[in-house]
């Protein structure tokens, strides 16, 4: 499944707002959902890098271990080519167990694609070990 999927330029708002609404919906596909990344993606997730290929499989790994996902965006700060988030990440487990982590999350983009994601998780309710889910694979 490695089709070139045209992806027209849009905002970087508009880019981090259907990504998240995408990466939620765990049902949708997963080249509908790197489309907006270079492939050159990288993603560093407390200190832990992940390639674009690495992303596809935590995405993978969400999927298949939670029965669903939700992000609430708090703050979100948008310049040129550059974006910032402060958002929560509330997984539901299929036992029910939930968990909220804070995220803080800086996004550069090249050519109206994503090319870099820098984020700093916080559980802030749940299980210590569940801030391992953001690099979940």
């Amino acid at each position: 499944m490695s089709g070139h999927i045209e992806v027209p330029n849009r905002a970087p708002e508009r880019i981090i707002r259907d990504m998240f609404a995408m990466f939620t919906d765990f049902g949708s596909d997963l080249d509908a959902l790197t489309a907006s990344m270079t492939p050159d993606y990288r993603q560093l997730v407390d200190g832990r890098e992940m390639s674009l290929a690495d992303f596809r499989a935590h995405a993978l790994a969400l999927r298949e271990g939670l029965s669903s996902l939700e992000i609430e965006i708090l703050h979100l700060v948008c310049e040129r080519d550059r974006a910032a988030t402060v958002h929560l990440a509330s997984a539901t487990r299929p036992s029910g167990a939930r968990s909220v982590i804070r995220v803080v999350a800086f996004y550069q983009f090249r050519d109206g694609r994503l090319c870099l994601v820098d984020e700093l998780t916080r559980v802030q309710q749940g299980h210590e070990g569940d801030g391992a889910l953001g690099r979940l694979q």
